[in-house]
């Protein structure tokens, strides 16, 4: 291994030291061009946008892309420089690939993109997109090599056919057969027509070995989660889509390629989208026959109890009554109980407190509702049991339960005119005659002139000020709108420091790269703001030089990319990063930021 070490650093210095010169020696001609692949995808596949730049590796700015949000949604970017040399001539280039999902069935083209570089400006060539249900593999193959077979993921359910507002369980499986070092869900199912319920996610899913069509593959579900459907008729359960990293062995194309990490013998890691495929579901409405007239639409089971804080009370004073409903199924939507209290009980709206517990994907727990009551007259009042009523989906049968009634006695006297169900209003006193002044007014001269007082000058010119705030307000307000790069230059600060609170509630996660990819998420989203270049293109070179550009310190600019940088290692890194090491890299991160914002002001 010293050998090759050493041969490899020979072989670096005589081919640095002999294509020296021909990169000094003339300038290269600059050509770009934009391809897809791959040019046909099934729909919810993965297809990447390529763009090279030969005869250069910087550019002058973010290339330009043409708009593809109608048909495709985007996932990604990363960037590559190459160097090859061909009879003594040495080229070299930078490609970037954009990483889209297709989303709507077609045939597209995808515009031209504007690069600029070494003062030109360059455009590539329109290119074609087919988008086709009738693609086997769901996905398609992957632009890095991994293919349809070696990982996808599936949706599955308990059940296809349930009655409305009873449970479905959706476990997404992931399979695969190559080497996966890290995933992260995105781009959720939105399940239109359907209340969600998440189930906790287990921070270290167990992983099993599974047969798919006599084939070996290792499997663990990376999601839960519980839906109840709102309606009946046909539902869809949506795709969801994982962005998982794969070590691949790619195949050289030069020599320089297996020396500088990019051929077969090193490998790289590469994200993989696979997106798993949607499911139909036939949603049953309810059986009217049987139906009580309590009934409000719950499925599952419930219970039902009632208690008050104290049996005897007097009059005008105040008694809790708690009533507690307990079950299975979505408690969320529940209809608040309907309690016929007596007439002359002053009732106030209850509080609700709710604990709802999502393990092993059953959404059970209780809803405590805490009225205040005030009884207004003496006696034995009784409170009478409340019913609720419920379908119970296994039997397909309505069933009820109730409290049991609850007695109270009133002591002390009754309240002279208080009406049932009300309030006990304040008296008013002499409302029907209003006294007025009938001798002569104590009339004098002020001293002093109006204008020599202070308060004269302020009330005079409180108007001034006024206007000349709204104005101002008002310039504000139309350079937002018709000055991008005002607007987001003013939001950026704010959104950055939205995105690092999502980074500290994470922060706590044994698994630290979800924390890290909130912070990377800020440091970028901020930069772009700030230097108004789109985050999908975003590129650190043409940052980096940008903020130098501006004046924003060397030292302060090194420490914001090396946060960056921290950031994109630890997100494919195996988890193990201590609370306390996160907690100093999130104030870094923070010190990053307000340095290159003092910089830039």
């Amino acid at each position: 291994m010293r050998g090759l070490a050493w041969a490899a650093s020979v072989f670096f210095a005589v081919i640095v030291s002999g294509v020296a010169s021909p990169l000094d020696a003339a300038a290269p001609q600059l050509t770009v061009n934009a391809s897809v692949s791959p040019a046909v995808v099934p729909l919810n596949g993965q297809f990447t946008l390529e763009v090279e730049l030969r005869g250069t590796n910087r550019v002058d700015a973010e290339p330009s892309l043409p708009a593809m949000e109608d048909f495709s949604l985007y996932i990604g970017q990363s960037s590559s420089t190459s160097m090859q040399m061909v009879n003594g001539v040495t080229t070299v280039s930078l490609t970037i690939q954009y990483r889209y999902r297709a989303i709507r069935e077609g045939a597209f083209q995808v515009g031209a993109v504007e690069v600029e570089a070494g003062g030109q400006l360059l455009r590539t060539r329109p290119v074609t997109l087919t988008v086709s249900t009738s693609v086997a593999g769901g996905v398609g193959p992957d632009p890095s090599g991994v293919g349809a077979e070696d990982i996808f993921i599936v949706a599955e359910v308990d059940k296809t056919r349930v009655y409305e507002n009873e449970p479905i369980e959706v476990s997404y499986r992931l399979f695969t057969r190559v080497n996966v070092s890290s995933y992260s869900l995105f781009d959720l199912a939105e399940n239109e027509g359907f209340w969600v319920e998440e189930v906790p996610g287990i921070r270290n899913p167990p992983a099993e070995q599974r047969l798919v069509d006599g084939q070996p593959y290792t499997t663990a579900v990376v999601r839960r989660v519980v839906l109840f459907p709102t309606g009946p008729g046909t539902r869809t359960i949506e795709p969801m889509s994982v962005e998982a990293s794969v070590r691949v062995r790619r195949q050289s194309r030069s020599l320089l390629d297996d020396f500088f990490g990019g051929g077969a013998f090193f490998g790289s890691q590469e994200p993989t989208v696979i997106t798993s495929r949607p499911v139909g579901v036939e949603v049953l409405p309810l059986p009217v026959p049987g139906r009580p007239g309590s009934f409000t639409g719950f499925v599952g089971r419930l219970n039902v109890s009632a208690s008050v804080d104290r049996s005897s009370v007097e009059t005008n004073d105040a008694v809790t009554l708690q009533l507690t409903v307990g079950g299975e199924g979505n408690l969320r939507s529940l209809a608040a109980p309907v309690i016929d209290f007596p007439a002359d009980f002053e009732v106030f709206p209850p509080e609700v407190t709710e604990s709802i517990d999502r393990s092993d994907a059953r959404v059970r727990g209780t809803r405590t509702y805490e009225y205040v009551l005030i009884p207004r007259s003496p006696g034995e009042k009784i409170i009478p049991p409340v019913e609720m009523s419920y379908f119970d989906a296994e039997s397909a049968l309505y069933a009820s339960t109730a409290s049991q009634p609850l007695r109270l006695d009133v002591t002390g006297d009754p309240v002279i005119g208080a009406a049932g169900g009300g309030r006990a209003g304040v008296e008013t006193l002499r409302e029907d005659i209003r006294f007025i002044q009938i001798g002569p007014p104590n009339l004098g001269a002020l001293e002093g002139s109006l204008t020599a007082a202070p308060g004269f000058w302020i009330v005079a010119l409180l108007p001034l000020v006024a206007l000349l705030g709204a104005l101002g307000l008002r310039r504000h307000w139309d350079r937002l709108e018709g000055d991008v790069a005002y607007a987001r230059g003013r939001r950026a600060g704010r959104v950055a420091k939205k995105r690092l609170s999502h980074a500290r509630a994470v922060m706590s996660q044994a698994d630290a790269r979800a924390f890290y990819a909130e912070v990377e998420r800020a440091l970028r989203g901020f930069l772009a703001d700030k230097l108004n270049v789109a985050e999908a293109g975003f590129m650190s070179q043409v940052a980096e030089a940008e903020l130098g550009r501006r004046g924003v310190p060397t030292v302060a600019t090194q420490e914001y990319f090396a946060c960056l940088g921290e950031c994109d290692r630890a997100r494919f890194a195996p988890p193990g990063s201590s609370e306390e090491e996160k907690s100093g890299f999130f104030d870094r991160a923070a010190e990053a930021m307000t340095a290159v914002q003092e910089g830039l002001s």
